[in-house]
């Protein structure tokens, strides 16, 4: 009798137990679906975050384009105006709302784990003195003083992703401005040594004046800082770190902080950069007196004007037009040198009008200006036959010596 009863007391016990684990089982298998349903929801949002990132970016930079080719503009065919302070501050502020534009774009970029930009040639004399002329209305308006100390050892030209490079030293310069009050920021650009075609060059941005806190450097190094404390401040959000550091990657440099509560802080970013032949520097010297042909396609007239000014000046006869089908017209019965070609028109874009183009001409270079996130287009870009890109607002230099490659060529 008792082993009768033990028998039923552990079938009733297995039962129990089976029981128990069909509803934990169960359990499981619904919190696994929510759990699967949440991260498919997570990533819809995500990929609309960056959709919506990118599709910002491309309606800040559009208008952004107009107000610094204009700057520019001014600027050369007025030289009486070099010091105007009005003027100043309005080209600070163009590359300043510039820098904060890529910085989002670089939030976006983070997601896919990839920077994708080409190596080009530069003057680092030039592109740091311009970093600096761009701060200098923010020092004229305030009690700091910015210096720069510039080596002399370093070579004129050399091969590297001065945009990437520009936009790290604004985000460092930006964040010792930040952080300084009635003080001095040094910027020190130095060649570290020198290997064959490779230059180790440091970039230092050393800032005294008010002791920066430990809690200071901590909001340096964080996603995000107090909103009260931004309003306090000059020049907005500061250094964000992560973005900061996978541009730096991406030029396989370095980024160091040094922190002295008695003398202030440094930051100091140490990067290779080789040495380029000045031969191969991109010049219209070869040009001569013959005037090339250029065709400038874009439905923004501000931005035609702009473009159509700069290549004016480097002896470049330029047809404008506003649209792609015309665009394709031009092409089929003109000769040009080179197409630059806007990518977001309505109707055509630049890429279907450029393969249409490919249809009947594969020799004219195709330069794509684009407002959109190249990330995202490298691959059509590259599959409709253009030979190059560059991303609106563009630097003046990088996009004549973009041109005068392929033109060469």
């Amino acid at each position: 009798m008792i082993y009768y009863v033990f028998g039923i007391l552990s079938v009733v016990a297995i039962l129990f137990l089976g029981y128990t684990c069909y509803l934990l089982t169960s359990k499981l298998r619904r919190k696994n679906e929510e759990l699967n349903l949440l991260n498919d929801s997570t990533k819809q949002k995500v990929q609309i975050n960056q959709e919506f990132i990118s599709s910002l970016s491309q309606e800040l930079r559009t208008p952004l384009y107009g107000i610094m080719g204009l700057t520019n503009i001014l600027v050369n065919e007025h030289p009486e105006l070099k010091d105007n302070k009005n003027l100043k501050s309005l080209k600070f502020s163009g590359d300043y709302l510039l820098t904060l534009i890529n910085n989002i774009l670089q939030v976006n970029v983070l997601e896919s784990e990839k920077i994708i930009t080409d190596n080009k040639s530069f003057n680092l004399r030039e592109l740091t003195q311009n970093i600096i002329n761009s701060f200098s209305y923010a020092t004229e308006n305030s009690d700091n003083t910015l210096h720069l100390d510039f080596d002399p050892e370093i070579p004129e030209m050399l091969q590297g992703k001065p945009a990437i490079l520009s936009q790290i030293l604004m985000n460092l310069i930006s964040n010792a401005l930040r952080f300084t009050k009635n003080g001095n920021i040094v910027f020190s650009v130095h060649l570290i040594n020198k290997k064959g075609n490779s230059n180790n060059v440091s970039f230092k941005i050393k800032h005294d004046g008010n002791e920066v806190s430990k809690e200071d450097e901590r909001s340096i190094y964080q996603e995000f800082i107090d909103i009260e404390k931004v309003k306090k401040s000059y020049l907005g959000t500061g250094l964000n770190s992560t973005i900061v550091k996978k541009l730096a990657k991406s030029l396989g440099g370095e980024m160091i902080l040094q922190n002295n509560s008695q003398a202030g802080s440094e930051y100091a970013f140490v990067v290779d950069l080789e040495t380029i032949n000045p031969d191969s520097k991109g010049t219209n010297e070869n040009v001569g007196n013959d005037k090339q042909k250029a065709l400038i396609v874009d439905d923004n007239k501000l931005n035609l004007l702009v473009a159509d000014k700069i290549l004016s000046k480097e002896n470049f006869e330029c047809t404008t037009i506003d649209n792609g089908f015309d665009a394709i017209e031009l092409a089929k019965n003109n000769f040009y040198d080179i197409i630059l070609m806007d990518i977001n028109m309505p109707k055509l874009n630049g890429i279907g009008t450029t393969k249409r183009i490919r249809e009947f001409d594969n020799e004219t270079p195709i330069i794509a200006l684009t407002a959109v996130d190249v990330t995202q287009l490298n691959r059509q870009i590259m599959q409709a036959g253009l030979n190059d890109y560059i991303l609106k607002p563009y630097d003046k230099n990088i996009l004549l010596e973009m041109i005068h490659k392929h033109v060469q060529n």
